[in-house]
């Protein structure tokens, strides 16, 4: 079972279903001739018979691809008009291809995938579309959502984090989310707050 964190500290399941590229989680090669499982800013995330032929569930939520929405919107123009789709973006993809194609604002949900944690990429797309465009629908974060972070992905604009299936259970979520009031003061300003903390606190 995936459960997902919300900002408020609630812990869920969701009725939301991600559909990502069977080989997300597996190596890319690297520029300098290792593996890892992060693709170059710019980089195509999959290829165009992938992207066509991509199974889809026909009913319920789902999060697709970026690059799946782009190229099958008339097929899936229906379940959008409902509120049934969902965008789904690789780190290696700029926010502002999404920004520019497609109807944000009328996305219910934009889902930003970690391929690791070290990877911050998905950081700046959060704080890009809440700050730069404005975005007021759902943000999730997917993929490698670790604990250590959790603060700093909803400072940074997302709604809710979806660690992968398995890696926390119930309970561990539920020690993580009364643990984010040790950081109820921040001192800079962010997504979820752009105010610093001297604007904020009234000294005597």
């Amino acid at each position: 079972m995936t459960y997902i964190l919300k900002a408020d500290g609630s812990i869920e399941t969701s009725d939301w279903t991600l559909v990502p590229y069977p080989d997300n989680n597996k190596p890319k090669p690297l520029s300098n001739n290792k593996a890892g499982l992060a693709r170059n800013t710019g980089d195509p995330v999959a290829p165009a018979e992938l992207v066509a032929t991509l199974p889809v569930p026909e009913t319920g939520k789902v999060i697709i691809p970026f690059a799946v929405w782009q190229t099958r919107q008339s097929k899936f123009a229906r379940r959008i008009a409902r509120g049934e789709i969902a965008v789904w973006l690789d780190a290696c993809e700029p926010v502002e291809q999404l920004v520019e194609t497609v109807p944000f604002n009328s996305v219910p949900l934009i889902a930003l995938d970690f391929p690791k944690a070290g990877d911050g990429r998905a950081y700046s797309s959060a704080r890009l579309l809440r700050q730069r465009f404005q975005y007021k629908g759902a943000l999730w974060a997917v993929g490698d959502v670790q604990r250590d972070y959790f603060a700093f992905m909803f400072r940074c604009g997302f709604d809710v984090l979806v660690p992968r299936p398995g890696r926390y259970t119930h309970a561990q979520l539920e020690d993580a989310a009364a643990s984010s009031g040790r950081f109820a003061h921040p001192y800079q300003g962010a997504a979820d707050d752009p105010r610093p903390l001297w604007q904020r606190v009234q000294r005597k």
